[in-house]
């Protein structure tokens, strides 16, 4: 004979045959309602959307999309001499950089060390650089410094560690680089072989110096804007990484922070015999003023930058807007 069931029975079994049911919705977790000492709570059913990963497919296209501009980017601004006559001028690091924010370490490293090949190999057809240089140089470099910069935006998650992040991943990525290139051409092609070794590691620091004093004052006015910009009307992967600008005094300090830092350079560069033993082996050395003067430019732009950001915070945090 058939039991008689209790209406708590009946709501065990609907409980069990909701849970033995797959998702509906995929990527939406239901929270069921829970039974407390045989009574029914009567709470609603709520669901929690679980983010799911990037797929493999889309991070291929992210990091093509970066390589082919930041390749394009490389061959506009080629032709522009710099002062040892190898390596480039290169404003055009603000594309891997907004990458590596928007789209994290992976995708912005991968897509900078792609992009330089690329880049590279073309401006070798014209003889204005070579491809197994960039694999020992470029590549590396680029890789590893964008890397850093995605590594600290997607761990800190603040315009703040964006602005230290660029400071650490560009001198870094660019001190590979250059050690490359003085590798390169001490062993591999020995134009470089006879110089001492006092000589190589001055020009390592060089190098450093210059790539890095005309990439930052680019990369930390320029990527907050295309990040703003670009995320406006994109809400697919380029979608805003809603980094937070934290107070205006705390950004105001870490920019008189990063100023002081580059003042300091520039007096040492300036004031000292070691700054001109670092530009020893310019090809040109009437340029060694300008390649100096490019640190307090970007000191300055990194002042102004500060502080114009400080303000507009200020600004919002009188109105009370978030």
């Amino acid at each position: 004979m058939p039991t008689e069931r209790s209406p708590s029975d009946s709501i065990n079994t609907v409980e069990e045959k909701l849970i033995g049911l797959p998702s509906v919705m995929p990527g939406l977790q239901p929270t069921l309602p829970i039974q407390s000492s045989g009574a029914f709570k009567t709470e609603s059913l709520k669901f929690s959307k679980q983010v799911s990963p990037r797929s493999r497919a889309l991070s291929i296209a992210l990091i093509a999309i970066s390589a082919a501009l930041y390749a394009a980017a490389i061959a506009v601004t080629a032709p522009i001499p710099t002062p040892w006559g190898v390596g480039h001028f290169r404003p055009g690091v603000v594309v891997p950089a907004f990458f590596a924010v928007v789209c994290g370490p992976m995708i912005g490293g991968a897509g900078a060390a792609l992009g330089c090949f690329i880049g590279d190999y073309a401006l070798s057809l014209f003889g204005l650089t070579d491809p197994l240089l960039s694999l020992i140089a470029g590549v590396p470099g680029n890789f590893v410094g964008f890397y850093m910069l995605g590594w600290f935006t997607s761990r800190y998650k603040s315009w703040l560690a964006f602005q230290v992040g660029s400071l650490i991943s560009l001198i870094v990525g660019n001190l590979i680089a250059a050690s490359g290139v003085v590798a390169y051409l001490t062993f591999i092609i020995p134009i470089w072989a006879p110089w001492p070794q006092d000589v190589k590691i001055a020009t390592v620091l060089g190098f450093t110096l210059f790539w890095f004093s005309t990439m930052l004052p680019f990369v930390v006015p320029l990527v907050p804007i295309l990040v703003r910009r670009v995320s406006k009307y994109s809400h697919g992967p380029l979608r805003n990484p809603g980094l937070t600008w934290g107070k205006p005094k705390d950004f105001a300090y870490v920019s008189l922070c990063i100023t002081a830092c580059l003042l300091l350079l520039y007096a040492a560069v300036i004031l000292t015999p070691f700054g001109d033993f670092l530009f020893i082996r310019v090809a040109e050395p009437q340029h060694i003023f300008w390649i100096k003067t490019l640190i307090l430019i970007a000191a300055a732009i990194m002042l102004l930058f500060g502080m114009v950001v400080s303000l507009f915070l200020s600004h919002r945090e009188k109105k009370g807007i978030d």
